[in-house]
């Protein structure tokens, strides 16, 4: 089967190259197009810094409106109908998201993991255009199914509903740096009902056109009672954690990104074997991948880990990501886009305590 889907991917993108080379006397007028007003019109659009990083792909002409080079991106912003499908830039910067969802947290009391699906949305907005600081908004919904037998043998849940509210403001410089903050709200509705919070944070650099660097923080807000079965009192917070990424952008038109770091201690208690001594900070990594597919359309998906496997947490998603201001190839660089991914499993960690 993934053969398959490699084939067809291959096969598709053979085919978006084809005609592109098949209509290399309009390409052949992009240096006429970025003489023009268009040219001016795009880069008012696209921030300085974001025309350097589009600058390092070098890849066959045949294929440049298929990657979306500067030149099909300049052409792009200045187009009067895109600009007015997008409310005049308003939905430049919002990505819808369907995913499928895999997640085991120490909130799972050691016997259990969850699969299903996750639907998106994040949403980056210019707040102060002189000071180019910006707001984004995010919201998520996480259905899954118990994917081990042991809570259904216990007469709990079989399921988990997750929803994530993300609210923060960055800013990005154009020497290069960005920085920023949001706050996630997750309403929880599993073995019993929660109501959790914690604060991101991140700091980032562009070392050159194609490789960015980067500091991530979660803190713990608030965390809340419940009870698993009958009678056993539980506390579910978010996990603490630090880390540094480096984040590369192909000449391909792909991203990807991967980091490592610390995460606070968290609880080895089991529904079946009881209470046990809780773990000391441990170490944590990830990744993600954003692969444009069009203009509209990319493959996005993220994965993190806390150490130890058995008792931390094995967290990820993958699936296709909307851009309706069809700027997938110029996602998480353009002036107001979103500095960080609307909360989910893989950034919200959760912990039990007894």
């Amino acid at each position: 089967m993934r053969i398959r889907w490699a084939a067809a991917l291959s096969f598709a993108m053979g085919v978006c190259c084809f005609a592109q080379s098949a209509q290399s006397q309009s390409t052949s007028n992009d240096k006429n197009l970025l003489s023009t007003p268009l040219r001016r019109a795009a880069e008012r659009d696209i921030p300085s810094k974001t025309r350097k990083l589009v600058s390092c792909r070098r890849f066959s002409l045949a294929c440049l409106s298929c990657y979306g080079s500067f030149q099909s991106a300049a052409r792009l912003s200045a187009d009067p109908n895109t600009r007015s499908r997008t409310s005049d830039g308003w939905m430049d910067e919002f990505t819808g998201l369907l995913a499928f969802d895999g997640s085991k947290q120490p909130q799972d009391f050691g016997v259990n993991a969850n699969a299903g699906v996750q639907a998106s949305m994040n949403w980056g907005l210019p707040i102060l255009r002189d000071w180019g600081i910006g707001a984004q908004v995010g919201t998520n919904v996480t259905a899954t199914q118990n994917a081990v037998r042991v809570f259904e043998l216990l007469d709990e849940s079989r399921s988990r509903t997750q929803n994530f509210t993300t609210v923060g403001a960055f800013q990005r410089l154009d020497s290069g740096i960005a920085w920023g903050g949001v706050y996630d709200f997750l309403y929880e509705d599993s073995y019993d009902n929660f109501a959790l919070g914690q604060w991101r944070l991140r700091g980032s650099y562009d070392l050159s056109e194609c490789n960015q660097v980067g500091i991530t923080t979660q803190l713990r807000s608030f965390s809340d009672n419940g009870n698993f079965g009958n009678n056993t009192p539980v506390t579910l917070r978010s996990i603490n954690q630090g880390s540094v990424y480096w984040r590369r952008f192909w000449e391909t038109g792909a991203q990807t990104t991967g980091w490592i770091g610390i995460a606070d201690g968290h609880g080895e208690n089991n529904a079946v074997t009881g209470p046990s001594p809780a773990k000391s900070d441990s170490v944590l990594f990830g990744a993600d991948i954003l692969m444009p597919l069009t203009s509209s359309f990319a493959i996005y998906g993220e994965a993190n880990m806390i150490t130890p496997f058995d008792t931390g947490t094995v967290d990820a998603f993958l699936g296709l990501q909307w851009y309706p201001g069809r700027r997938a190839f110029l996602a998480r660089r353009g002036k107001y886009s979103p500095l960080l991914s609307t909360a989910s499993s893989t950034s919200f960690s959760t912990d039990l305590d007894q």
